[in-house]
């Protein structure tokens, strides 16, 4: 029965890995990686988000220089089809796991209740 199960398992994860889903994130990823530019406005921005998430948290005051960088990386962000085509197909690719994820648990409640 366990082999069953973890055969089952890994047909899911092919099946997944074959999905349409998961075939628009490999692929938005591959050209994302070719924006060097896109790349490192996504760096820029993670690096600001964390700044101002560390002055949050250690209760300092962000300034406006600070909130103005973010808005301006976020808004470059944004404005490009690549990162939109990209963060669109990540999107679809977590609401397919979390259905996939949904569908087991609901299996799964009987049993651990």
């Amino acid at each position: 029965m366990e082999n069953q199960i973890l055969e089952l398992a890994d047909k899911l994860g092919k099946e997944i890995h074959q999905s349409a889903q998961a075939s628009a994130l490999r692929e938005s990823k591959k050209e994302l990686d070719q924006h060097k530019d896109i790349l490192d406005v996504i760096q820029a921005y993670q690096e600001q988000l964390d700044k101002v998430h560390k002055l949050e948290q250690e209760n300092k005051p962000i300034e406006v220089p600070d909130k103005h960088r973010l808005q301006e990386l976020h808004d470059k962000l944004v404005a490009s089809e690549v990162f939109k085509k990209y963060t669109a197909a990540q999107l679809e690719y977590v609401d397919l796991m979390r259905k996939v994820n949904t569908a087991l648990r609901k299996e799964l409640a009987q049993t651990e209740s």
